[in-house]
C-alpha cells in the first residue's frame, strides 16, 4: 500500500501498532464479551519501551525543526534517522546492561512501529494494509472486527490500551488535518474524515454510545469499465451495450442499489470509463471515491471537487465557517470549460438539488442513491428534495421525471461462503405521468427468473442510442443473459 504523505504533530501521537496481529480463525460476529482481547507475553513491556522511545524521537525531532518549514517527506525522512538512531542506542544500552539483545528482526520491527506512531496511523496502520480489507469495525478499544472483500472475517487485537486512549487519538487524528480540522469532544460527538490512502473513518462516543465505536471504509479501486462487469457477470453484453451507447448519448442516469456494498460507486466508475477521454468532467462529492483525476490515462480533464463541512460553531443557519456545499461547487464548476458533470452519491437535499442542476444541462450527469428498488427511487430522491429544503413535492416529481433519463438498479446476493455476487436487476426510464404529475416508471430491463435484468420495453429514446452504435434488435431476445 502507497501511503499518502499527512502532515502531523511528532510530539502529539500516543499510540503504535501491535508488534503482532495474529488473525483469529474465520469466524462470523460475536458478542463483545465472547471474543475477549488476546495478549501475547511483554505487550505490557514492549508498549511501555515504545513509548519511552517515542518520546525521545519526537524530542529530537522537535528540536531540529525548531524555526525551520520542511515539507512532509524532508520531515518524515528526518524522522526515520531519528527513529533509527534512538532505536540503535536503545539496542545497544540493552547490551550494555547484558539484558536479552532486540535482535534484527525486531529491531526493524520497533523502528516501523515508532514510524507509524508519528507519521501514519499508529496501531491502525496494519489493519488498513491488510491485502483485501474493506472495512473495520472497532468497538470500544479491545474488540476489533475486520471485514474482507471475500466474505470473511477475523477479530484482531486491541487498537488503543483503554476507551478513553482511543478517544484521545481520534481527537489526534481529527485535529491533526490542516485542510480540514475537525474537533470529536463531548459537543461534537461524531467524526467523520478522509484516512490517507483511500479510507474514510467515521466515530462516536461521549455517551451516544455506551463505548467508543469507529468505522473505516478502505476502497481498494482499480481500473474497472463495463466489459470487466460482464466478465464478472454482473452485466450481459446487452446491458454493456446498451449502456455504453447510453453514457455516449449523453443520457443522464441514477445508478442504485441497497445498502453499503451493492456496488453503486465501482458501477459509477464503470459507467465513466464509456466517456470519451478528451470531455472535461467536473465531479461533485461529499467525499472523493470516484478519483477520476487519479486516471490520467482514461479521464484527460478532470475537476475533481469534494464538499467541506467547515469549522466551530453552526451558525443560526446552519452552516460552519468555511463550508463549501455541493450546490456550490456545481455553480463553480459551471464556471469552468466542463462537458460533463458527476455528482457523486446523493445523500442530503443538497447533493440531489445539485444533481439536478447538473443532469438540467443534459450533457449526460451520472450520480449515486439508496433504494430499495428501481422504483423507489423515485421515492427516495423526491423525500430527499422536500426534506430541510424549500423545495416542493411536485416540484420534485417533476425534476424526477424531466431531468432522469435511466435508473439501473443493482442486485446482491450473499453467498453460503459469505461472497457477494452483484448484478444489474432492473432499468427503468422515468417520465412525467399522464396527468401531467408524478411520475410514470417504463421498465426497459426487468428480473429474470435468476434476478438478472433482461430486455422488456424499448426506452422512449431508443433513436439517439441507435445514432450511438446500438443495434436494437438486441432488445427482442428477452429472458436471455449472456456474457459472451
Amino acid at each position: 500500500m502507497t501511503h499518502t504523505p499527512t502532515h502531523i504533530a511528532l510530539n502529539a501521537l500516543p499510540f503504535v501498532h501491535q508488534p503482532t496481529l495474529t488473525p483469529a480463525a474465520v469466524i462470523a460476529p460475536a458478542p463483545p464479551q465472547a471474543t475477549p482481547a488476546r495478549a501475547t507475553t511483554g505487550d505490557a513491556a514492549f508498549w511501555a519501551s515504545v513509548r519511552e522511545l517515542r518520546a525521545k524521537v519526537s524530542d529530537r525531532v522537535r528540536d531540529e525543526l525548531s524555526g525551520r518549514a520542511l515539507d512532509t517527506a524532508t520531515r518524515e525522512q528526518l524522522g526515520r534517522h531519528h527513529i533509527q538512531q534512538v532505536v540503535d542506542e536503545h539496542a545497544q544500552e540493552l547490551v550494555d546492561r547484558r539484558r536479552p539483545p532486540l535482535g534484527a528482526a525486531v529491531e526493524v520491527h520497533l523502528v516501523q512501529v515508532l514510524f507509524d506512531a508519528m507519521f501514519r496511523l499508529g496501531r491502525l496502520q496494519p489493519l488498513v494494509e491488510l491485502p483485501g480489507a474493506t472495512d473495520i469495525e472497532i468497538y470500544g478499544h479491545d474488540q476489533v472486527l475486520v471485514l474482507f472483500a471475500d466474505g470473511h472475517r477475523e477479530w484482531h487485537d486491541p487498537v488503543a490500551d483503554s476507551d478513553e486512549d482511543l478517544v484521545a487519538y481520534l481527537q489526534l487524528l481529527a485535529a491533526r488535518d490542516p485542510d480540514n480540522e475537525q474537533a470529536f469532544t463531548p459537543v461534537h460527538r461524531h467524526l467523520e474524515m478522509a484516512l490517507p490512502g483511500r479510507g474514510r473513518l467515521a466515530a462516536a462516543a461521549f455517551g451516544v454510545t455506551p463505548r467508543p465505536r469507529v468505522t473505516i471504509r478502505l476502497q481498494h479501486l482499480q481500473s474497472v469499465d463495463l466489459a470487466m462487469l460482464r466478465a464478472q457477470d454482473e452485466i450481459d453484453t446487452i446491458l454493456e451495450a446498451f449502456l455504453t451507447a447510453a453514457v455516449r448519448s449523453r443520457k443522464s442516469i441514477v445508478v442504485s442499489g441497497q445498502g453499503q456494498g451493492s456496488g453503486k460507486t465501482t458501477f459509477l466508475r464503470a459507467l465513466c470509463s464509456v466517456i470519451d477521454p478528451g470531455e472535461s468532467v467536473a465531479t461533485v462529492e461529499d467525499d472523493y471515491e470516484l478519483y477520476l483525476h487519479e486516471e490520467p490515462d482514461r479521464h484527460h480533464r478532470v475537476f475533481a471537487q469534494q464538499t467541506f463541512r467547515g469549522a466551530g460553531e453552526v451558525d443560526v443557519r446552519g452552516n460552519r465557517a468555511g463550508q463549501i456545499s455541493a450546490g456550490e461547487l456545481l455553480r463553480r464548476a459551471l464556471r469552468h470549460t466542463i462537458d460533463r458533470i458527476i455528482v457523486g452519491e446523493v445523500r442530503d437535499s443538497d447533493a440531489l438539488l445539485a444533481m439536478f442542476e447538473a443532469m438540467q444541462a443534459g450533457n449526460g450527469s451520472l450520480s449515486t442513491v439508496h433504494a430499495d428498488s428501481a422504483h423507489d427511487v423515485v421515492e427516495r430522491l423526491v423525500g430527499l428534495a422536500v426534506r430541510d429544503s424549500s423545495v416542493s413535492e411536485a416540484y420534485a416529481y417533476r425534476q424526477v421525471a424531466e431531468t432522469i433519463d435511466l435508473i439501473v438498479f443493482l442486485g446482491v446476493q450473499t453467498n453460503p461462503d459469505g461472497s457477494k455476487t452483484r448484478f444489474v436487476r432492473e432499468v427503468v426510464e422515468p417520465s412525467r405521468g399522464e396527468s401531467g404529475t408524478g411520475v410514470a416508471l417504463t421498465d426497459v430491463f426487468v428480473p429474470n427468473r435468476a434476478s438478472r435484468a433482461v430486455p422488456h420495453i424499448a426506452p422512449s429514446f431508443m433513436g439517439t442510442l441507435v445514432a450511438a452504435g446500438f443495434d436494437q434488435s438486441r432488445l427482442t431476445t428477452a429472458g436471455t443473459w449472456r456474457t459472451r
